[in-house]
């Protein structure tokens, strides 16, 4: 596209140096959101290039629509975007979450920086709030609906009504769950797609959605067989030395001492040693420790 030619009626002073001419604020080269855009529009770009997955249906209470009883009031909606094309670091989806008791509709980014999963940004929008159009009129929300709007304004009741724990835990529930790998998933405009079939932006994005989503590991990890039996073979043979233990087992695994002698009970609760018998300084081997080379149970030191 060719660069537009300005004159002096488009700058705010055209006597300034080139680099410092500015364009008029009303020019309608100027682009504003907050005028010349509803809130719908931002709405329909989320659908563009994500894959959109719907965690609370607003009907979902009535499996059978025709049989939704006339004062029946629709349950909230939650709606996931996992965008195609990543918002930043630890990005892995976008929301929006209506209910029909909420004036607003509660738009948020959900990130893990590290921390776990939590909202990096939020929005509350009114969908039908004004805006001008590109022919200059005022765009407004129906004149039946003018005097809600106005009466109805976005309170502190409003903010603690609107679950974000929830939402937080609903989307992670969502993410984290592996089903589209074989189920598949469907993209406007694609076929149906699952697991490897699908378009390489997609399966990278699900695949990060799937893995910054995961709920996050409380206390210390689970102690694997493998390093217990290393753990108690280590013991064996540094017991005979008398003391001094745990300072040279901790040496020797690079971990403080209060880790090693949780690793040695460990080790003695799941058999790899002999639970401490009276009379007797050290522990010996339990009925899971075997030799490492030939399998054969390692004889007591």
């Amino acid at each position: 596209m060719p660069e537009p030619d300005f004159n002096a009626d488009d700058y705010v002073n055209p006597d300034a140096p080139k680099d410092e001419l500015r364009l008029k604020p009303d020019h309608p080269r100027v682009r504003d959101h907050s005028y010349d855009c509803a809130r719908s529009t931002q709405e329909l770009d989320l659908w563009k290039g994500s894959l959109i997955s719907t965690v609370m249906e607003p009907w979902g209470d009535y499996p059978d629509l025709a049989e939704i009883p006339e004062n029946a009031v629709p349950g909230p909606e939650l709606t996931l975007f996992v965008k195609e094309r990543g918002r930043g670091p630890g990005y892995v989806a976008d929301f929006l979450y209506k209910a029909a008791d909420l004036p607003v509709t509660v738009h948020g980014i959900l990130a893990n920086q590290g921390s776990g999963l939590g909202l990096i940004e939020l929005e509350l929008w009114r969908p039908e709030w004004g805006y001008w159009d590109d022919w200059g009129d005022f765009v407004g929300p129906p004149e039946e609906d003018e005097v809600v709007a106005v009466s109805a304004p976005i309170t502190s009741d409003v903010l603690r009504r609107i679950p974000l724990g929830q939402i937080v835990a609903r989307a992670q529930a969502e993410l984290a769950d592996q089903s589209w790998k074989e189920e598949g998933v469907t993209v406007l405009g694609r076929s149906r797609a699952a697991g490897s079939d699908l378009a390489p932006a997609s399966l990278q994005a699900l695949e990060n959605a799937n893995v910054l989503a995961q709920p996050a590991q409380r206390g210390r990890p689970p102690l694997d067989g493998e390093l217990l039996h290393v753990v108690a073979h280590a013991y064996l043979r540094e017991a005979i030395n008398g003391p001094g233990l745990h300072r040279r087992l901790a040496n020797l695994f690079n971990r403080p001492e209060p880790t090693i002698k949780d690793w040695i009970k460990a080790a003695r609760d799941r058999g790899y040693l002999s639970p401490a018998v009276p009379g007797r300084r050290a522990a010996g081997p339990g009925p899971l420790l075997t030799h490492p080379e030939d399998g054969s149970r390692t004889p007591p030191a």
